[in-house]
């Protein structure tokens, strides 16, 4: 991924909340022809040490038989995508900087192991309960017969990637006038849309150490 200094985030702690934020991500691997892309949910693994992803795939799918032909260590690309805008010429004062787009994204690289059964079940409990999380009255797996959520392993097959390489970009404007970013940051609060918020803050987060 192409990334000037200026578009590193401030911390690698950034890289990790987007992650976190952020889960819907896009595995890709090697195949003989083309890569492969699975689009999935991957969670850091808080109780981990060093960097590692878990995730789960259908293993109907043709992705999942091809990391499985293989021993574990295949290399895996994990994409994850935070907030974005198109951003119109006509948000800057002067309306004299050519349109562009800021955005945020995490690349991690690593290598693919798969999960025993009983792993599985325990990164499936934390996915739910993470996600669940977020509505006040959420949804609880001890709320359906355990042989309900046993009767599903068979069809899917979990995972863990164990990161080595971490590229983060944040392309918020910090290679323009500190004015135009600020000026683009003013305009995103004023709309509706969680991502444009979330966008905004993020811009005057990675903008705030700037003089001009």
């Amino acid at each position: 991924m192409f990334i000037r200094p200026c578009w590193q985030p401030a911390s690698q702690q950034d890289a990790f909340d987007l992650i976190e934020h952020n889960p819907w991500a896009l595995l890709v691997s090697n195949g003989a022809d083309v890569p492969y892309a699975t689009n999935l949910p991957l969670l850091l693994d808080r109780r981990a040490q060093g960097t590692v992803l878990v995730g789960h795939i259908a293993r109907g799918n043709e992705h999942f038989r091809a990391l499985a032909s293989g021993t574990d260590g295949a290399p895996v690309l994990a994409v994850f995508e935070g907030p974005w805008s198109y951003v119109t010429a006509s948000w800057y004062p002067n309306r004299d900087m050519p349109s562009t787009y800021y955005y945020t994204a995490v690349h991690c690289a690593g290598t693919l192991e798969m999960q025993t059964q009983t792993e599985l079940d325990e990164s499936l409990e934390d996915l739910t309960q993470r996600m669940e999380s977020h509505y006040p009255d959420g949804w609880r797996t001890s709320e359906i017969p355990r042989s309900e959520m046993v009767r599903r392993f068979p069809a899917i097959a979990g995972f863990r990637i164990r990161v080595s390489r971490i590229e983060a970009k944040f392309k918020l404007g910090q290679d323009e006038p500190l004015r135009d970013a600020l000026a683009v940051a003013g305009v995103l609060e004023q709309h509706r849309s969680p991502q444009d918020q979330e966008l905004a803050a993020l811009i005057r987060r990675q903008n705030g150490s700037r003089q001009q």
